[in-house]
């Protein structure tokens, strides 16, 4: 009985191990050819005085969209990732 446990546990936790990797890569790859994440948790918006940076949380990991005067780019990375400051 513990064994058949232990079995379907090490299954269901290696495909949700999978299934994050495939929505990191499709999330990846949707904001490398300008488009949105499919998943975003929350969204904050920054308002400078030379434009604005929209923040998207996903599982993990966060995309910035730069819309300044100094930087128009979007950066998608780790959760712990800094915004870029113009200079």
């Amino acid at each position: 009985m513990k064994k058949t446990f232990f079995t379907i546990l090490k299954v269901v936790v290696l495909i949700l191990i999978l299934l994050w990797i495939v929505m990191v890569f499709v999330d990846y790859f949707k904001v490398k050819n300008g488009g949105r994440p499919t998943v975003c948790l929350s969204e904050q918006i920054k308002e400078y005085e030379d434009g604005s940076n929209t923040i998207c949380y996903g599982f993990g990991y966060k995309t910035i969209f730069y819309n300044r005067t100094c930087l128009k780019a979007t950066e998608f990375g780790p959760f712990f990732i800094q915004e870029r400051q113009c200079d």
